[in-house]
């Protein structure tokens, strides 16, 4: 008999042209879709590579510690090609050093130029906004065309249980939008397997399957919805216009407005331009405090005959010095012991200032997903982003990762004696040449009054030559590069299942909660509900 229900429901969905029309649109939405994500996505993980690449190239010519900053890059997300999240528009690098505990990270993924500005179609997004159509108009006059036609009448009179009734209805329904559902996922997985430049690991397969999942939840739901329309209201047409009025406020309007309201009224936007001002006069304190250490010792702010050249001044105050005396080295020594010190207080005080900022912004974050419950659309959305690795949490343990590794880099370069003259310096000890060294002098021959009329000889073309040389054989010698072999090495191991199905337990049980209550209210609705 359930058989029977079910076969008929199939069969009647089947001949009607909202399923035909929509699974082809879907269908043809879902492929394109993935072309261009999965495309995009390989034009991402190039850029990804090229980038690893060029900054491990650029560790390895290092010959002082303190521009020794590694570049640390998020990869895309492969799952992205299905949700695209917020995977390409928030920032990939993150430079590791001790002057800044990494709080976001900068750049980005820049693959197909459109879509890195715009909010690309994906699957998620075809499942939320035409299957959750279709699967309000399946449903929202499943009783009131049979009760006009007098096929619910017949039924009822023959003997047949109401519960197998609408489990029959019920399920009948669900198996068609499977049809739709189920092709374009798998037009969606082909593709991803033909064009996607990336092996799948085992957790990223099971998050395949927790999607599918969540699509499911999603549109039993709106099927559900569509029932209940269906049981409530006794026009067909006012059934109709109430689905359309349901599917527009909860997929299309609710979810962004729920969200740029909680943004506003939370003060966000001001509490983190407090929070950047505060940052601000931080990291003025600590540079006016460091200006009064390096004056204090004359030796390192006076032009003298043991003065070092600043060769070269790099991000996140980061110098390198060439062609100083020992006593210069040492003094400038001590200024930089004190500067890594003073800099990783800092460090550590700016960051918890814009943590404060940031909890507040997580705070509106989860008052926007609780307020977003109303809308299934967000609730799919939600989950979708966690499972697919394209979330804001993602990134957010992207960063957590990133401060654990520059805790790690802190610990290597103490075993390394990273804090003497080699900070900033590659000159070595023993072996120095002053820069008087180049006017055939040493620094205890030149007279401190004689210091600028000597240095001005650098001008002159046989000395300039001769620097020049010297500067050309010292780049190239090797020995003066950073023995880094033993760096260790940025680790981010990926999500596993479970964890990104912690993350999104939130909207995986605010689904299947609402997925009880619509079926509750349809049973307890349809036992009083009349076909006359």
């Amino acid at each position: 008999m359930l058989y029977s229900i079910v076969r008929k429901e199939i069969q009647s969905h089947l001949a009607g042209v909202p399923l035909r029309v929509v699974m082809l649109l879907t269908l043809v939405l879902a492929a394109s879709s993935t072309l261009i994500a999965a495309r995009d996505y390989n034009l991402r993980l190039r850029a990804y590579q090229d980038r690893v690449a060029a900054h491990a190239q650029a560790l390895r010519e290092k010959t002082v510690y303190s521009f020794l900053q590694p570049v640390v890059v998020r990869p895309p997300e492969p799952l992205s090609v299905l949700d695209q999240g917020f995977d390409a528009h928030l920032g990939s690098d993150v430079t590791i050093h001790l002057f800044a505990v990494p709080a976001e990270a900068t750049g980005g993924y820049r693959g197909n130029e459109f879509l890195a500005s715009s909010s690309a179609a994906d699957l998620t997004t075809i499942v939320a906004v035409v299957l959750g159509l279709l699967a309000l108009l399946l449903a929202y006059d499943a009783f009131q065309s049979e009760r006009d036609g007098g096929t619910l009448t017949t039924l009822l009179a023959l003997g047949i249980p109401r519960g197998a009734l609408l489990a029959g209805k019920i399920l009948g329904g669900l198996l068609a939008l499977a049809l739709p559902l189920g092709g374009a996922l798998l037009v969606s997985l082909i593709i991803f397997v033909l064009q996607v430049e990336t092996e799948l690991s085992l957790s990223q397969r099971l998050r395949i399957v927790g999607l599918a999942a969540s699509y499911v939840a999603y549109l039993s739901l709106m099927f559900l919805l569509g029932f209940l329309i269906s049981l409530v209201v006794l026009s067909r047409s006012r059934a109709l216009a109430m689905a359309i009025i349901l599917w527009i406020a909860t997929v299309l309007v609710l979810p962004g407005v729920i969200r740029t309201l909680v943004v506003d009224l939370w003060g966000v936007r001001e509490t983190r331009q407090a929070a950047a001002r505060h940052s601000a006069e931080l990291l003025a304190l600590r540079d006016r405090r460091l200006a009064e250490e390096l004056r204090r010792e004359p030796l390192r702010t006076a032009f003298s005959r043991d003065f070092a050249v600043s060769f070269a001044t790099g991000e996140n105050r980061a110098v390198r010095y060439r062609y100083g005396s020992a006593a210069y080295y040492d003094s400038l020594n001590a200024y930089y012991r004190t500067e890594v010190s003073t800099g990783m207080r800092y460090a550590e005080a700016v960051f918890a200032e814009r943590q404060s900022s940031e909890e507040r912004l997580r705070a509106a974050e989860r008052l926007a997903a609780a307020l977003a419950t109303v809308s299934p659309a967000a609730l799919l959305d939600g989950l979708s982003e966690e499972l697919a690795g394209t979330s804001t949490g993602e990134y957010d343990r992207f960063l957590a990762a990133c401060r654990s590794y520059r805790l790690t880099l802190i610990r290597y370069l103490e075993t390394r004696n990273a804090f003497s003259w080699r900070w900033f310096t590659d000159d070595f000890p023993g072996r120095l040449h002053p820069w008087p060294h180049f006017l055939g002098l040493s620094p205890e021959e030149v007279d401190p009054g004689e210091v600028r009329r000597l240095f001005e000889r650098f001008n002159e073309p046989e000395v300039a030559s001769r620097m020049r040389r010297e500067q050309a054989r010292l780049e190239r010698d090797p020995a003066r590069r950073l023995q880094i072999e033993d760096l260790p090495r940025f680790m981010d191991p990926d999500t596993g299942f479970l964890e990104s199905l912690r993350r999104g337990a939130f909207y995986a049980l605010g689904l299947l909660a609402f997925n009880a209550l619509a079926l509750i209210a349809v049973m307890t609705r349809f036992r009083r509900w009349s076909p006359g």
